[in-house]
């Protein structure tokens, strides 16, 4: 770390100089202005431009390289979620069909793009979102209500042996994900660059944890899933009525922990949150013993039976993570 003497002007300022490398590459003439930020641990930062926008950066992918299977689809969402503003599938002759169309499922799935120049060889994707308006509270409400929904809805589905409400669940997955990668991609950005993050609510400072916050969402919204999925193989199954009632139950216990911890993101206390941990123990005990019942039944039903059990266990032990996240949080505050 480079270290500069600290000098004393007109009495009362105090002045450091800029090193001249730096000032040289970030276009820093006589008479400029820079900005500074007073960061909470006592740090500045100096802002090269005082009006920042946000980095241009571009990815480039090779789709002659890359193919045109999952790989190319799953290297677009993390150049996405990694803050890349711009992005171009190319070729060097023509691009195959499923490419573009790859692309297009892509951008259909994710949020704030757009494809803004198509040739023959390339496709370019922009996005569109400016990250200091990021409203994560309204996000992480969002994909809350959206996961709480899943789990009804799929423990409805086993209850009531509704093959359509099941299939439901797992093709508005996607839904989740989006949201999940947005605030993933909308973080990243702000960790970039500190003048974005200056620019946020003071009470949004907590944003610093929502990329995680989001992803134990996301998980539980896997789970929704996997209830689902398994639901719809035991659907025309003969299956003892009493233990199917206390799967369900034992869901809409794991979903009523998920609730409070959403709800005690923004308003919880630290008293509230450490009983929402304690409370899973209760959840586990009650999946235990349907666990020992699941193990009774006919091979292909207690397997179902038993991934749907060990969902609805993990729903609740996933939430509890929401909760650790209220009390570190609420730890630092005055």
């Amino acid at each position: 770390m480079e270290t500069r003497k600290i000098q004393k002007t007109g009495g009362s300022s105090y002045i450091v100089s800029l090193p001249k490398t730096w000032a040289e590459q970030n276009g820093i003439k006589k008479q400029a202005r820079v900005g500074i930020i007073t960061r909470p641990d006592g740090t500045l930062v100096i802002v090269p431009r005082v009006d920042q926008q946000q980095d241009q950066r571009e990815k480039v992918f090779d789709a002659d390289a890359i193919g045109k299977g999952n790989l190319l689809f799953r290297m677009l969402v993390g150049a996405y979620i990694m803050g890349f503003n711009k992005i171009t599938v190319m070729s060097k002759t023509r691009l195959d069909p499923q490419v573009k169309t790859t692309a297009r499922q892509f951008i259909d799935k994710a949020i704030g793009l757009q494809i803004i120049e198509e040739t023959p060889n390339a496709i370019t994707i922009r996005e569109l979102l400016d990250p200091a308006q990021m409203q994560f509270r309204i996000w992480i409400e969002r994909i809350g209500s959206l996961v709480i929904s899943r789990l009804e809805d799929s423990l409805h589905a086993l209850a009531e042996g509704d093959a359509k409400t099941a299939k439901d669940v797992i093709d508005r997955d996607v839904e989740i994900n989006r949201i999940h990668w947005i605030l993933s991609r909308q973080h990243n950005l702000l960790m970039r660059n500190l003048a974005f993050s200056e620019r946020l609510d003071p009470k949004e400072w907590r944003n610093a944890n929502y990329s995680l916050v989001s992803r134990r969402m996301e998980r539980i919204g896997d789970y929704a899933v996997r209830i689902s999925e398994n639901a719809l193989r035991v659907i025309d199954k003969n299956i003892d009525e009493n233990l199917v009632k206390s799967i369900v139950e034992a869901g809409k216990q794991a979903i009523n922990i998920f609730k409070r911890s959403v709800d005690g993101l923004y308003g919880g206390t630290i008293v509230e949150a450490n009983q929402i941990i304690d409370s899973v123990r209760e959840l586990v005990k009650k999946c235990e013993a349907i666990e020992e019942q699941v193990l009774e039944q006919e091979t292909a039903v207690g397997v179902a039976l038993g991934y749907i059990n060990e969902a609805i266990r993990r729903t609740g032990e996933v939430a509890t993570d929401l909760a650790e996240y209220i009390i570190n949080f609420l730890i630092d505050q005055p």
